[in-house]
């Protein structure tokens, strides 16, 4: 071909390359914004493992912790001792120094809570068995609790709404660990926010989940109905081909009639 020599073939010419750069460029756009997008949910799945990581590591530094409240010290070189003192004779244990990693204020007010470090968690766990020693504690200034984290606070903070809204709603419900139990069924805050509704009963989401699992055990039923049983075409296709395949009986006579022709020649 030789060189464009009117306008038109120019401008058809340009206009034909200007259209192969502008979809080569869209293309790589779009692999560039694929290959972003892919990255990110990478990223965003290596921080969420992280964060989960961290949650377990910061569970596991607390875990031989308790936070000990309403003992008020004047003189800061007594904590260790009196806080001792006061916890034996509150739960009538016996802990010593050598079973404490460390114990300190955490505040500067009188009135902050003290922060003690067992060395093992079995002697903290010593604290906690005898219920009635608990429970002892609401008629009195002292309380006491586990170490927490800060996802592990938020969480129990949420336990704690839904806990008052079910008991607001004549349920059964109390706090185990780190889930709520309404009326024998467990649920973990994640459960409980992701309720779309927050007026919706816990009841009723219950029931929407067991609706949802019978429609979905239905959705299989029929997945298998329609697997084992031939639809209308296939049986459609099966009868014209065993009707093809089984000749009429005018069409045996015929064929019959004939070889007896070709017997009489002979």
């Amino acid at each position: 071909m030789g060189e464009p020599t009117t306008f038109n073939e120019m401008f058809q010419l340009l206009s034909a390359e200007n259209k192969k750069q502008t979809e080569q460029l869209t293309a790589r756009i779009k692999q560039s914004e694929a290959n972003v997008t892919s990255q990110l949910k990478k990223n965003y799945i290596k921080i969420e493992k992280l964060e989960q990581r961290n949650v377990l590591l910061e569970r596991k530094i607390r875990r031989n912790n308790v936070l000990f409240f309403g003992l008020t010290v004047d003189n800061p070189t007594e904590l260790v001792k009196l806080t001792i003192s006061k916890i034996n004779e509150l739960f009538s244990v016996n802990i010593q120094e050598s079973n404490i990693n460390n114990i300190f204020k955490v505040g500067k007010s009188d009135s902050a809570p003290i922060l003690i470090e067992f060395l093992s968690y079995l002697k903290k766990a010593e604290l906690f068995k005898n219920p009635e020693k608990l429970r002892a504690l609401k008629n009195t200034p002292y309380a006491i609790s586990n170490d927490l984290c800060e996802e592990d606070r938020r969480e129990l903070k949420v336990l704690r709404e839904h806990l008052k809204k079910a008991l607001n709603e004549n349920k059964q419900a109390k706090i185990k660990g780190l889930k709520l139990e309404i009326d024998s069924k467990l649920y973990t805050a994640k459960e409980l926010e992701d309720l779309s509704d927050p007026d919706v009963s816990l009841s009723s989401s219950s029931d929407l989940e067991e609706s949802s699992e019978e429609e979905s055990e239905e959705e299989e039923k029929e997945k298998v109905k329609s697997k084992s049983e031939p639809s209308i075409a296939q049986t459609k296709k099966s009868k014209k081909r065993k009707q093809q395949k089984t000749p009429s009986p005018e069409g045996i006579k015929t064929r019959s009639n004939k070889k007896k022709k070709t017997a009489r020649r002979f």
